[in-house]
């Protein structure tokens, strides 16, 4: 039978089943369809690079196309692959919306991988036996079930969801070249939900394919039709060992836009790391662009494209590069908790010694490279030893919050705090600390929670782990700025909840989650003893929101105060996501009162300007609710036009 996309019927023993995997890699949970893609192809690129005889992998190269509009396959080609899809395109309640048509070019992106093993493993069977790797069968047939192993970066099973995700008909085509054969095989995939197309019941799995004798839909090894394929999708594969993956109809406009600059800023997010480290190159190209990031490259490019972008990228690589070519005689160590109980920070942990080296080295403006020893355990057995780094240096930005890395890949969801004038950098390499925090990851290895099926029950003081980890670079700082008498005000912690300042009659503390405090927060902590200008004003929390005052005694404040806020949220810029829908601050039940020595001269939306005429000065802002974090961003200016 020639090739064509079919659909397994419904039958009397199946249950309906509408997939859900996709939801999993939603923009909430990972950031926008952009990040997921690049998240998922990238790691299992990562994973599947191909192992020397002693068990270290070989340097991979990803190439990610982009055909955009101006290199649309023409409606001709497109219908040659898609045509007997179209039925299930069109059926009611397959789970699509805004299908294209036939008629119209077909925008794709190509997602090829180089210095992998293929898709390896039986092609003709849907059964998944114990202990016989089979990738070909997980990738292509499989849901919630893997293969990879312990030091892999992925293991739920369901990321490869994001490639039909992706599409705007819910489906994708992908080549393999094999190293354990060498055969080339392509087959097409589609998830839709449960659907009819008059009389016949389809599950909601689809494949583009031939029809065994079983009824099992195979691949095709056909030359032809595989060069076919490579020519209309402008594929580079040329008899090199990977796996190329092609989503049509991606979205070129729209909420979920794929294009050339968003998967550009989720590589740098995501991979900035292991290009660094040589283990990876990637390129993006168009039709009339090409970008590769690699380890000779990426700080030139970042530094080149970050502005085009809208990024602050480069100060992490910078840190990032720092921090990967230490010698273990630079790191200072601390000492590790006690392994019989759950682990948590106290500043007997850091020694006195370790404690004057950190204040000399940020006083200076020198990087700092800590190693942090501890102990995890499994239910059944004894404590193992390991550790993880953390890398610091004095910046110039609030509101940044630590950067973690387990084996590579950027958790990008950790739940810590905001830094204030500190860039710091958290590196999980060793394999007992990084086993447990990949087990206790959501299926877009985002974030570490310890409810997830791999995670709970699994380890002893598992949840204390996590938290110490996650807790590390705020406490190390805690620790630090307690040890001195008159901490300096210059670098400061931002928590989901603090307590307001004492003279403060309003403030109820720990009852409400306060404002997020950006530039001008006031100290949340003791701070860190750098030497600098004091604050000109400070932020203030209050339940329902904050006041605006003096930064200390005898400073002089500004003329003028620019303040922007918006509610906060997991990715991004809180500011560039605000909507009037959310507060207007000219409008109920928002109310800012300036109590004492300043005009308010501008407020409406999210912006408010304020006019200081006294030293003494306080304008509070309250009737946000209370239920939601608060971004704020404030600015100083001289003149009245300064804005």
């Amino acid at each position: 039978m020639s090739l064509s996309w079919q659909f397994y019927q419904q039958q009397a023993t199946d249950s309906i089943r509408n997939p859900i995997a996709g939801e999993f890699f939603s923009t909430e949970a990972v950031g926008n369809i952009a990040e997921a893609l690049v998240r998922e192809g990238v790691q299992n690129t990562l994973d599947a690079r191909i192992k020397a005889s002693d068990q270290t992998r070989s340097p991979a190269h990803v190439r990610i196309f982009i055909s955009e509009a101006d290199g649309a396959l023409r409606p001709s080609r497109a219908s040659y692959w898609f045509k007997t899809l179209w039925p299930h395109v069109l059926a009611k309640g397959n789970g699509l919306r805004d299908q294209p048509t036939l008629e119209t070019p077909c925008p794709f992106i190509v997602f090829e991988d180089f210095g992998t093993t293929g898709l390896d493993g039986d092609p003709d069977t849907h059964l998944a036996v114990d202990n016989v790797a089979n990738h070909f069968l997980n990738f292509f047939r499989a849901e919630g079930h893997s293969d990879k192993g312990a030091q892999d970066r992925g293991s739920w099973g369901v990321g490869k969801t994001v490639f039909p995700r992706s599409s705007r008909i819910g489906s994708f085509i992908g080549l393999t070249f094999r190293s354990s054969d060498k055969k080339q095989l392509l087959l097409g995939r589609s998830i839709l939900k449960y659907h009819q197309i008059g009389t016949q019941h389809f599950k909601s799995d689809g494949y583009l394919g031939v029809l065994g004798a079983d009824g099992l839909i195979l691949p095709t090894n056909d030359a032809k039709t595989i060069d076919e394929f490579k020519q209309d999708f402008k594929l580079q594969r040329n008899g090199e060992n990977g796996l190329s993956i092609v989503i049509p109809w991606y979205e070129i406009e729209g909420d979920e836009t794929l294009s050339r600059k968003s998967i550009i800023t989720a590589v740098l997010r995501g991979f900035f790391y292991p290009i660094l480290m040589g283990h990876l190159a990637i390129t993006i190209a168009t039709t009339n662009s090409e970008l590769k990031l690699a380890e000779d490259t990426i700080f030139k490019e970042a530094k080149a494209i970050e502005k085009e972008l809208g990024l602050n990228i480069f100060p992490i690589i910078d840190l990032a590069f720092w921090a990967q070519t230490r010698r273990p005689d630079e790191f200072m160590h601390l000492l590790p908790s006690d392994s019989k109980r759950a682990q948590s920070w106290t500043s007997e942990l850091v020694p006195s010694e370790v404690v004057s080296r950190i204040r000399s080295a940020f006083a200076s403006r020198q990087r700092i490279a800590l190693k942090v020893p501890m102990a995890v355990q499994a239910k059944i057995g004894e404590p193992k030893e390991t550790y993880f780094n953390v890398f610091l240096e004095h910046c110039d930005e609030d509101g940044e919050r630590p950067v973690f890395i387990r084996d590579e890949l950027i958790i990008t969801d950790v739940k810590s705090s905001r830094l204030s004038q500190v860039r710091a950098l958290v590196i999980i390499e060793h394999s007992y600390l990084a086993n447990l925090l990949r087990d206790a990851e959501t299926p877009a290895h985002t974030q570490w929670n310890s409810d997830t099926s791999n995670f709970k029950n699994k380890y002893k003081f598992g949840p204390a782990v996590i938290k110490f980890v996650r807790q590390s670079v705020s406490e190390i700082l805690r620790i630090i700025n307690q040890s001195e008498e008159k901490p300096d005000p210059s670098i400061t912690i931002d928590y989901f909840s603090i307590p307001s300042e004492p003279e403060d009659p309003d403030a109820i503390p720990g009852r409400h989650r306060k404002p997020k405090q950006a530039n001008g927060a006031g100290p949340t902590v003791p701070p860190l003893p750098l030497p600098s200008t004091p604050r000109r004003f400070k932020i203030v929390t209050m339940d329902g929101g904050f006041a605006v005052r003096p930064g200390g005694d005898g400073v002089q404040p500004p003329n003028f105060l620019d303040v922007r806020m918006a509610y906060d949220i997991r990715h991004g810029n809180p500011l560039k996501k605000y909507v009037e829908a959310d507060f207007d601050l000219g409008k109920h039940p928002i109310k800012v009162h300036p109590i004492a020595g300043a005009e308010v001269v501008q407020c409406a939306g999210n912006r408010l300007r304020i006019a200081i005429a006294q030293p003494e000065f306080n304008v509070e802002v309250r009737g946000f609710d209370q239920d939601r974090d608060l971004y704020i961003r404030a600015e100083a200016s001289e003149a009245e036009n300064d804005n």
